[in-house]
């Protein structure tokens, strides 16, 4: 039986819901021994649609390879799981998680015990009712997405639980390997709001260094034959002129300048657009990608499932539910020697209490020597002191994964190429370009802190023969290029292995190492159009938007670092490496799991809803006092209803007994909304928030960027951090979605000059000499300054 990466570690799962489930779903997936605990009425997440025979099937997928135990609150039998658990996850609040934190560190001192809530556990919105849009609504992304000129509207699903979980995932592992290291346990508190603010790149930057509104701007698809297409916008495309026989764009030499591209992108887009309008999407896509250029079609859920790109990879995988098995997602990444397999099925209510509680059940980490407390010292810099990650990145996918890293410790070594650094363009400080613009980048120097920065082209023998001396004194290596480029350069897996047999690979690419679309070019927002995000965002059915940003990169990238994570823990036990092959369209399609298995179940393909809720009634996005201004809100059941007439004003409306149901309110939903509107305008979204959370109904500001950034509960809680640069000058970001009691994430230092570490890696790392070294520059393998042919570009 082939070994699995988290093989010998249990956690404890006691939540219900989305966020706590997932980091069980990323935690058994791999290897681990997941216990879940429920109440007696079980997780509410039972009752989620799809069904099958009885069953939901996005709880069956959320809880495949689980066991399933019944235990109610205070119910002394839980300190038998809780002795064994290495990790505790929970979404208790209040005083019952206080106790239940103390009783699993008091039982088991090494464990690692996680506390998920939707907007952390201190802060004036600490107790705030909340829901999937609610949640949302407070994330960032929702104030962005839609048309300028009517309301934003919102992903559907579990979106910000989905992060929350996926961070949560990264933490405990994180927590985990400072455990085994030292014996010494900790708690770790995770705001489902901070997770999501986190998987932002320029949200709040853009207000920090600019003073710009990150807006809605429109759909950026355009419609051909049957359907609509992407063209990413932030690359210049020569080769397109050509495709399209528009020799005239071709023969404008201006254009081919990325500021200038971006600037007269609408002319570009006007072109293609007329172009293909009477292709289908196939047909262009399949034409542009020949020639390397980022085109992609807007898919339907069906369109993916059909997708020969993931059926050459075997993405797909059959679910056990409701004595059935239907087509179910699979998972982020593909590992080389521990693979990553959803096993069994997700357990019944309270079927394996008597198996678990017996005591002689088999527990995973039984034979596993436990690491006596103050066994190494506590690391001052972060759980993950001592790891050393080297960093071929470039964009948002890789250099993410490398900053969780380095948030926590881990010493992240990022390689640039002198005639391409790596992303050092986008939100330059007042939105100016100094002569050294390359520093004052808040894209950059957001996704970058705390790491070292060298340069080396990796495409000369010097540069290759210094690299694998990196990668020789390596824990990791993350790689974000396209999937031919590391083959290219000899630098492939079976290479760097030779190199460090207990090295871990990790190869983000758009479409993945195999299958054929492996060399096809796409960014976090093509694969918004390809994933079948774009279909179930917007206003009602065919009218498709993507979020405003690129969603996929953050989601690939933290998913990144769980499985290099749990991959390094298994060089730990078995000393030996291995390779993580990761796609972006895989790594973002289980935050929609939902809307895959109500097309694999029912045949039914997903189409937008706006704000509105399959579930709930009224559920929306309305006008507040303000330009640009709006407020989120929920009613899930009767007593909502009524208290959100009496916030209002309009008792009538809780009299009629035609609205007394879900049913008979969604019959209504436009009559009702227009009440509250009416009622919305009238108000701040704060003072109207926390009006109808007063009375008990779920509600929230939909949050533009500069509230975000002077917001009172964010702010009294720490999540914003002052960096300063010699470059850039001293500016607010966004801190870390976790928050470690005892080894916490900490700014070292500001994100890295251009080059500014080569002679503290050379000679201090690597021990190279001066003539070793000068040699790097006179073949200009490495260089001080970055070259740029035509301007700033990506």
């Amino acid at each position: 039986m082939t070994e699995r990466a988290l093989e010998g570690l249990v956690v404890a799962e006691i939540a219900t819901g989305v966020a706590g489930p997932y980091v069980g779903r990323l935690l058994a997936d791999l290897g681990a021994q997941v216990v879940k605990v429920e109440p007696r009425d079980g997780d509410p997440v039972r009752h989620e649609p799809p069904m099958v025979g009885g069953e939901s099937a996005f709880f069956a997928w959320l809880n495949r390879g689980k066991l399933g135990v019944q235990l109610e609150e205070g119910d002394p039998r839980l300190d038998r799981i809780l002795t064994h658990a290495d990790v505790v996850v929970h979404d208790r609040r209040g005083p019952a998680a206080e106790a239940l934190e103390a009783r699993a560190l008091a039982l088991r001192p090494s464990a690692v015990v996680l506390s998920l809530s939707p907007y952390g556990r201190t802060g004036e919105r600490a107790g705030w009712l909340t829901t999937p849009l609610t949640e949302y609504a407070t994330g960032g992304y929702h104030y962005f997405g839609g048309d300028p000129a009517r309301e934003p509207i919102a992903l559907p699903g579990y979106q910000v639980e989905f992060h929350a979980g996926m961070h949560g995932a990264f933490a405990v592992l994180a927590g985990y390997w400072h455990a085994e290291r030292t014996g010494e346990g900790q708690r770790i508190e995770l705001s489902h709001q901070e997770a999501i603010l986190s998987d932002h790149a320029w949200l709040t930057t853009i207000w920090t260094h600019t003073g710009q509104v990150q807006r809605r701007t429109g759909s950026a698809f355009v419609r051909c034959a049957d359907g609509f297409l992407y063209l990413f916008p932030l690359v210049p495309y020569p080769n397109l002129f050509v495709l399209m026989e528009r020799f005239d764009l071709l023969a404008d030499e201006e254009l081919q300048q990325p500021l200038v591209w971006q600037q007269r992108f609408p002319e570009v887009l006007a072109a293609f657009a007329e172009w293909a309008a009477n292709r289908t999407r196939a047909e262009v896509y399949h034409a542009c990608q020949e020639l390397r250029i980022a085109v992609s079609p807007v898919n339907t859920f069906a369109d993916v499932v059909a997708s020969p790109q993931l059926a050459a990879r075997e993405w797909f995988v059959p679910l056990p539910v409701g004595g059935q098995a239907v087509t179910g997602p699979g998972v982020p990444y593909k590992l080389s020697e521990t693979p990553c397999r959803p096993e069994g099925r997700a357990p019944h209510l309270g079927e394996h209490t008597d198996l678990v509680l017996d005591q002689n059940f088999a527990w995973a980490n039984a034979g596993r020597q436990a690491t006596v407390a103050g066994a190494a010292p506590r690391s001052p810099a972060g759980p993950l002191e001592g790891l050393r990650v080297i960093e071929v990145t470039a964009n948002w996918a890789g250099p993410i994964a490398g900053r969780h890293f380095a948030d926590l410790g881990a010493d992240v070594i990022k390689i640039e190429l002198q005639t391409k650094p790596a992303t050092r363009a986008l939100v330059y400080v007042g939105g100016d370009l100094w002569p050294e613009h390359y520093h004052r980048s808040g894209y950059f120097n957001k996704l970058n802190r705390n790491k070292r920065a060298i340069c080396l082209d990796l495409s000369k023998p010097l540069g290759k023969e210094t690299f694998l001396r990196l990668v020789r004194v390596a824990d990791a290596v993350i790689e974000n290029n396209a999937a031919r480029v590391m083959g290219n350069l000899g630098l492939d897996w079976p290479v760097l292995r030779e190199a460090n047999p207990r090295l871990v690979m990790c190869s983000m690419s758009g479409y993945g190492a195999t299958g054929p679309e492996r060399n096809y070019s796409a960014y976090g927002s093509n694969v918004e159009t390809v994933s079948g995000l774009a279909s179930v965002l917007g206003y009602g059915p065919g009218e498709y938007f993507g979020t405003g940003s690129y969603y996929a990169d953050p989601i690939t990238g933290t998913h990144g670092a769980v499985a290099v994570l749990a991959a390094i823990l298994a060089a730990r036990r078995t000393g030996r490496g291995q390779w993580i092959d990761m796609a972006l369209l895989e790594a973002v399609l289980p935050f929609f799991a939902q809307q895959l298995l109500e097309y694999t179940v029912t045949g039914r393909v997903p189409v937008p809803m706006g704000n509105r809720s399959p579930r709930w009634a009224p559920q929306g996005v309305y006008p507040s006092a303000g330009t640009d201004c709006w407020l989120a809100l929920t009613v899930r059941d009767e007593s909502e209803w009524r208290a959100l007439c009496g916030v209002i004003g309009r008792p009538d409306l809780a009299a009629d007994p035609s609205l007394a149901s879900v049913e008979g309110r969604r019959k209504k939903q436009d009559e009702i909304d227009e009440a509250i509107a009416a009622w919305s305008r009238t108000l701040d979204h704060l003072t109207a928030a926390e009006a109808l959370q007063r009375a008990g109904v779920p509600a929230a500001p939909v949050m533009a960027n500069w509230e975000i950034v002077c917001d009172n509960h964010l702010n009294d809680r720490g999540f914003f951090v002052s960096v300063r640069h010699p470059k850039a000058g001293t500016h607010q970001f966004p801190g870390f979605p976790w928050r470690f009691e005892r080894t916490p994430a900490t700014i070292r230092c500001h994100a890295p000059l251009f080059a500014e570490h080569n002679r503290e890696v050379f000679a201090g790392l690597l021990g190279m000499t001066d003539a070793e070294i000068d040699a790097l520059y006179r073949e200009g393998v490495t260089g001080d300054v970055p070259i740029y042919a035509q301007g700033p570009t990506l």
